[in-house]
This record gives C-alpha cells, structure tokens and sequence, in this order.
C-alpha cells in the first residue's frame, strides 16, 4: 500500500501545483493600479457638470466647457470619489492588511472624512462617540442605502488584483464605516469589478462575475441582473437605462441612491466596450439627475484596470501636474491641507496590493527578468444576504409596533434619530404604525408624543380596531401628546393603527416618540 500511498500524495501535490492561475508582471500591475487610480480621477471630473443636473448628450473628448465648470486645472481638487480611498490606503499603512474597521473609522474621524450623504452621517456620529461600523448601520445612518461605499470602493479591487471574492469581502468590511445593505452591495460589486478588470477583457464576464458575489435576494443585485438581461437582448443603453430608472428610482428616489446608480454604472462598463473616453460618455448620458460623477469615477476605474494608464488620453490626466490638492472638501475644512502626487498614491496601493496578493495565496515568481505575480483563479461565492427594509424602523423604534408604507429618498427619508422614530410615506398612501396588545385592566388612554416639520403639517388618524379613534392635525415643530381614548377597550385584546396621513397631497416628514399606555 505504500507505493500506492506515495503515488496519491505525489498526485495531489501535482494537482495543487497545477491549480488553475493567472500571472500579471509586477510591472504590468503597477501600471493597471495607476490607471485605475488615475481613470477614477479623471472620470470624477468628466462627470462633474451632469451631477444631480439634466445627463450629457454630447460625445465629448474632454471635460465639458462650462460657465460653472473648470475645464483645465493645475491639479485634481480632492473630491470624496477618491478622497476616502487615500483615507483607506493610510489605514492600510497605519495598520496593516488587518485593518479593523473600526481602525478605518478612527482614520477617517482623524483626517476628516465624511462631507455629505451617508459620509457625512458618520462623520457625524463618530463626533457623537459612535464608532465604526455602527456609523454605517440603519440605527445610526439613515443614508445606509446611498451611493458612499460604492465610491469608496475602488481601491479595494485594486489591492486584490483578480481575487474577486477577496476584493469582495474587503468591500463589505469597509462598507460598515457609512453604510449597509443596498449600500454595502455597492462596494462589493464595484470592488470586484475592479478586481477582475485587471485580467479580464470582455466587460460582460467582469459585471456578470462582479454581480454573483450578491445575493439574489438583494435590490442590487436584481438592478444589474436586469441591465445584464437587457443587453443580452440587444436593448440599447438609453432604453436599458429607461428601465432601470422606470423600475428602481421609484423605490429610490435619493439621486445618490446605490441600486439606480449601481445599475447605471453597469451599464456604463457593458456599452462603453472596453474604451475608456466612449464608457465615460455611455455613463454621462444614461439619465437626468443621477449621481454621474460617482458613477463616471467607479467606471473609469474599471476601465483604467482593465486597460492601464497609458489608454487614458494625456490631456485628460496632464492637466493635474500629477497632483491631488485641497483645503477643503464641501463644508468641511480640513485642519491639514491635503497635498498629494497621484503616482505615489498608485505606487502605494500597489505596494499593499502586493503584499495583499502574497497573503491571500498568490506567489512571487521571476520570469526572465520579470517578477510576475502568479494569482490563483477564484470563482465568485454569493456573500451572505446583507438586508434592512425601510419598514423596520418601526421596531427598531419600538418592538411593539410594526411599520407600514415607510419610503427613502427624495424630499425625505424614514430614519431613527435617537428614539424618535421619523416617518416619510413611500407614495401618496399614508404610513401606518400598527400595534396588537391587550390593553392593562384600568388603562384608558394611549399617548404619543408628535410633531411636523415647521411649515409641512401632516394629519393623524386612529383607529382601535375597525372604529375611528381620533383625527388631529399636526403642524407645529414643537412636540405635543395625542391621547387615543382606550377606556371601552380595557381589558381587551385589540389592534391599534396610527396612520400619517398627507396633508393637501404632500408627502411630508412625521415625528413620533415615547408611545405609552395609561
């Protein structure tokens, strides 16, 4: 039995041996990392003046002429789309390749990070004492569901060059710093992409791959299924476009939301065919008032990766004297200037990304006079479910109640600030709080403070059981108790629904606390 022993131990080592694997040169990596590193720059400031505004139905060649917009520059101004990565990449040179990502949210209270949105949120939180990754979670961030991890995320495919799962997994740990779920899906698929785009020329095989590291079940993961079924159909991009907007801006109305932009850059990627100016484009002409800065950056990342720096036109990149500066970003001034090359970021992340490759089973071999990274072929694993419905807060708020009809985005979003619970309702129907209790033997009253937005008043309806129960117009911002008579239910197991309803048509903000019986 030996020799048959030997034989199946020297087959197995044949067979490790001969994993499958992909090889990049050091040489080739470096130069992918400053593409991407350089193509997110560039694809920012491109996508500059269709921010929020009506979308670009020019081709252009160079950042759009614009009475409002730059278009040459002595340097990239820092801007959050890149921003956060440097962030990243100091927490990665502070703390290693097992950075916590509490350690990334000490970083980020330290240098600043955090000027709108879901950032800002955790900017703010940390002030508060809150710390990472409870600045990301729905409890603390009531923007978990935008587009912040999605831009952040670029760099963490660049560190894991072809190692999907890794870049994958890395995304959703960061996430955590300022956001969740839909928004934490954002990260991953960007990140991955990224991964794969160093090896991998066919943008289809990139967003399909890219796309099966989230869970069918997730919003975000249906929005890019459905942009990959449209092309496999020949669907052009401004219809495709049409349709994911048509399907998901409803049930995401924040222009910064993660599902609708997620599915634009997609798009961006599968109709640009692997040139860097005509996906840049494709992506700033999808849709009015979408988060195309953001998008175009995720995009030219994927695109400088897959391609380097030298297919990014020089005009484009020159400009910026190979420099990132700022003293501020939005409304946050920073204590230190912010004053960096671009090609000594890339040849960092680089360094990391090296370091990381080795780590997670890549090996470091000499090819002639070549150092090539020999990286093993991952085949994409479904993370698990990341999930929180908008409708959730309602427990969140108060175990005993359930919520109903909650939306996010637009001119409003449902979120818990401490413990009061603000209601926005997702269409023309009224939210609804819903409780079943058996009301205490001698409890007459349920009481529930509330109070409106200043100027946008909003209308209470009770109702125990089927029968009306009150109707109160709320429209001051100063909070007031409502008392729902209960005294011919005492003793009694009934259901109770508090509906907000809208007052002349709008949608407006509801704010509820301390609900109690006496």
């Amino acid at each position: 039995m030996k020799p048959l022993i030997a034989l199946i131990s020297l087959g197995s080592v044949f067979l490790a041996q001969a994993a499958p694997a992909r090889t990049i040169a050091v040489r080739d990596y470096k130069e992918k990392v400053y593409g991407a590193w350089m193509g997110q720059i560039v694809g920012a400031i491109f996508g500059w003046p269709f921010e929020g505004r009506v979308k670009n139905v020019l081709v252009l060649d160079g950042y759009r002429e614009s009475p409002h917009f730059k278009t040459t520059f002595d340097y990239a101004p820092v801007d959050d789309d890149y921003f956060y990565e440097m962030v990243a990449l100091y927490g990665f040179e502070r703390f290693g390749l097992d950075m916590s990502v509490e350690q990334l949210g000490e970083i980020w209270k330290q240098n600043q990070a955090g000027s709108w949105g879901s950032s800002l949120e955790a900017r703010l939180r940390m002030a508060k004492g809150i710390q990472a990754p409870d600045t990301g979670s729905p409890r603390y961030n009531k923007w978990f569901h935008t587009i912040g991890p999605q831009f952040s995320a670029d760099i963490y495919g660049m560190v894991s060059p072809g190692m999907i799962n890794v870049a994958g997994g890395i995304a959703r740990r960061y996430a955590h710093v300022n956001g969740y779920a839909e928004g934490a899906d954002g990260a991953v698929f960007v990140a991955a992409c990224v991964s794969e785009a160093f090896f991998e020329k066919d943008p289809v095989k990139i967003v399909e791959k890219a796309a099966r590291l989230i869970d069918p079940r997730s919003n975000y993961r249906q929005a890019i299924d459905q942009v990959l079924e449209g092309h496999r159909k020949g669907v052009s991009f401004a219809e495709l476009a049409h349709q994911t907007e048509d399907r998901w801006r409803a049930e995401y109305p924040q222009m910064n939301n993660a599902v609708a932009n997620g599915a634009l850059v997609a798009i961006g990627v599968l109709y640009g065919g692997g040139d860097f100016m005509k996906s840049l484009n494709v992506t700033t002409q999808l849709a009015d008032y979408a988060d195309a800065d953001c998008n175009a950056a995720n995009v030219g990342a994927i695109l400088g990766a897959m391609n380097g720096v030298r297919a990014i036109p020089e005009p484009l990149k020159a400009q910026f004297h190979d420099r990132i500066w700022g003293e501020a970003m939005g409304p946050v001034k920073f204590d230190k200037v912010v004053d960096e090359k671009i090609s000594d970021l890339a040849a960092r992340i680089a360094v990391i990304g090296q370091r990381n490759a080795l780590a997670q089973g890549a090996r470091g071999v000499k090819a002639g006079a070549d150092e090539v990274l020999r990286i093993p072929v991952e085949e994409p694993k479904t993370q698990a479910y990341e999930h929180f419905d908008i409708n959730d807060y309602g427990p969140l708020w108060n175990p005993a109640w359930k919520l109903d009809g909650a939306g996010r985005g637009g001119a409003g979003t449902t979120f818990l600030d401490g413990d009061v619970l603000v209601t926005f309702p997702r269409d023309t129907r009224p939210c609804r709080l819903e409780t079943e209790m058996m009301v205490p033997q001698g409890a007459h009253r349920l009481l529930v403070e509330v109070r409106a937005e200043s100027g946008k008043p909003w209308r209470l309806e009770a109702y125990v059981d089927d029968d009306a129960a009150g109707r109160e117009l709320v429209e001051s911002a100063d909070w007031r108790t409502v008392s729902i008579d209960l005294s011919k239910v005492s003793g009694k197991r009934v259901k109770i629904r508090l509906y907000q309803q809208a007052v002349d048509a709008e949608r407006r903000a509801a704010y509820w606390k301390n609900a109690r019986i006496e």
